[in-house]
Order: structure tokens, then C-alpha cells, then sequence
């Protein structure tokens, strides 16, 4: 009569786990772990520049423009054109082998700043069909120089930089 309890006991047992696979999670639940901790660590060695920009406004007469020089850069698909609003064209830096000569942009600059060394803005006025590595490149040169001194120290030369199209 004990075996045949048993038996029951056994026949009930495998009707009831008949058919079913139970999900092993572990694996998955280890692969999340450790990708949490890879999420976290690259986070922590990632580095965000931002770049505050002033646009200009469309009613120009709103904002006092200060006295003496107006310094533009004007970028065309051939030449960079660094420019007075007032009195017209300081210098043209034409392109090198189809590049932007970005360093004689850099030295051209150093020397403006020298002679108005109180003067903080400027507008870099794009021209049609201008890539957008292109609009970068010639604000950080327009904004900062690198010093010969210490490898990674910049001066600042003209940082409130204002964007917009250039004239036809």
C-alpha cells in the first residue's frame, strides 16, 4: 500500500511539472550588471564643451554697438575675409591647397587684439554652401589662441562671438 501512495505521489509530481521549461535569468541578470558599471564608468570619463553663442537680433538698433572697430570674419568657400563693418577690409587670408589657413587667421587676430585689447566681440558671417567644421574651426581661432608657454593653456582673444550670414 506504501508503494502505491508512492506511485501516486510520483504520477501527480510529473503530471504537474510536465511541459515546463523554468527560465534561467541569472545569465541575463549578470550581463545587466555588468553592463550598468560599464554605463556608469565610460559616463564618468566623458567630457562635454559648451559654447555659449550671442546671435544676432534682427532690429540692430535695440543693442548699442560700442565705438571704433566692428570686427567681422567673413568665411567664403574660397577665402576668410576679416573685415571692419566701418571702414571695409582689414586682410583676406586666402586658402592653402583647398584649406583654410586657420593659423594665419590665429596670428592676424593675436594682432587686432593687441590693438584693441579692451574689444571682446565679433561676428563670424558665413557664406553659402560653408561646412559646419568649417563655422567651428574659425570661431575657435577667432575666440582663443594656444600659448607657446604651456601645451594645453589658451589666451583668450575675442570670445563673445555672434553668428550670421554673409553679404552677397
Amino acid at each position: 500500500m506504501k508503494s502505491k501512495s508512492a506511485r501516486l505521489v510520483r504520477r501527480n509530481h510529473d503530471r504537474y511539472h510536465r511541459g515546463r521549461d523554468d527560465l534561467n535569468i541569472v545569465p541575463m541578470i549578470d550581463m545587466m550588471v555588468i553592463l550598468v558599471f560599464f554605463l556608469i564608468f565610460t559616463a564618468v570619463f566623458s567630457k562635454t564643451n559648451v559654447l555659449s553663442l550671442n546671435l544676432p537680433s534682427n532690429n540692430t538698433a535695440a543693442v548699442p554697438l560700442p565705438k571704433g572697430l566692428k570686427l567681422e570674419v567673413i568665411v567664403r568657400p574660397d577665402d576668410i575675409l576679416v573685415n571692419d563693418r566701418n571702414s571695409g577690409p582689414l586682410k583676406d587670408i586666402a586658402t592653402k591647397n583647398g584649406a583654410y589657413d586657420y593659423d594665419g587667421l590665429s596670428v592676424f587676430m593675436r594682432t587686432v587684439k593687441a590693438q584693441f585689447p579692451d574689444m571682446t566681440d565679433a561676428s563670424v558671417l558665413l557664406g553659402p554652401n560653408v561646412p559646419y567644421d568649417v563655422l567651428v574651426q574659425v570661431m575657435d581661432a577667432v575666440r582663443v589662441y594656444q600659448l607657446p608657454v604651456a601645451p594645453f593653456s589658451k589666451a583668450e582673444l575675442f570670445p563673445n562671438i555672434s553668428v550670421g550670414d554673409a553679404p552677397k
